[in-house]
């Protein structure tokens, strides 16, 4: 086995598709108000999953890589060629790209001040939707689910593009990227790390990169659903009813055609019970 592929094996081991995991669903929950009900309406009508941006994430140091020094010549010399590839790709001749990048780089502050704000720009680009695995997590009901006032969508994880998601790691140490970093998903492993804090969340994550013609179809912020992707809908135990009705009106008006349930507290545990809803 060749080093790459040992780290390719390395990186889905670390973060499996969902099938891979033995997951067949995943789960969103939203809130449902005047204010967000036209990102409901874009997905439930208009079948666009929407990826967010990670500055919209709750978690400050989301996609925040810090970036390995570059302490061995071949390293530099990988940099170098990056960069004057970079410089040439906007326009400047070979000459002037080469002329460019030694200045640049006899000032090691600089460059290093260079990677790091091109690294952050990368991932600060990357759309981003998660999912968890379960619907009776309480703690989701009550962040995400305006405290049970809103609902829970069960995705299809073996249909496309629900499948593509990569689980999340959970880790204490920080993580960190060489620059110029891997091509394809590898490259995003940043991404797909958090702090141990969230390790509650079990969190799967669909990212992709506007613009990158190998990504599944999107229109830059939002990926196109079929319209068979949503199995199932969950309104939570303090949603009101008028909330409810428009939700239903969605789905009427849309592609998808899950079952719908209502959720209620248990009267013995602190556990949700759900029924289908008439």
């Amino acid at each position: 086995m060749t080093a790459q592929t040992q780290e390719l094996a390395e990186f889905y081991s670390n973060h499996p598709f969902p099938d891979d995991d033995g997951v067949t669903s995943l789960f969103r929950f939203s809130k449902i108000d005047d204010e967000n009900i036209n990102y409901v309406s874009h997905l439930l009508v208009d079948a666009k999953l929407y990826h967010s941006l990670p500055e919209q994430f709750n978690d400050p140091f989301e996609c925040k890589p810090h970036v390995n020094p570059p302490n061995k010549p071949e390293k530099v010399r990988a940099i170098r060629q990056h960069l004057v590839k970079a410089a040439r790709q906007r326009g400047r001749s070979k000459k002037e790209a080469e002329k460019l990048i030694s200045m640049s780089m006899s000032k090691p502050d600089l460059i290093q001040e260079v990677i790091y704000n091109s690294i952050q720009k990368i991932f600060s680009e990357l759309r981003i939707c998660s999912f968890t695995k379960e619907k009776e997590n309480l703690l989701f009901w009550s962040h995400y689910a305006d405290s049970h006032r809103g609902f829970c969508m069960e995705f299809d994880a073996t249909k496309i593009p629900i499948s593509g998601a990569n689980k999340v790691q959970y880790k204490d140490e920080y993580p960190v990227v060489d620059y110029p970093g891997p091509a394809g998903s590898k490259g995003f492993k940043p991404a797909l790390i958090k702090s141990t804090a969230w390790e509650y969340e079990e969190e799967f994550r669909i990212i992709f990169v506007p613009e990158d013609e190998s990504q599944p179809s999107n229109d830059g912020e939002s990926l196109i659903l079929k319209g068979d992707e949503i199995k199932n809908i969950y309104f939570g135990s303090c949603i009101q009813p008028k909330h409810k009705e428009k939700i239903i009106e969605l789905v009427n008006n849309g592609p998808f055609s899950p079952d719908i349930w209502d959720t209620s507290l248990s009267k013995s545990s602190f556990e949700l019970e759900f029924t289908a809803c008439i």
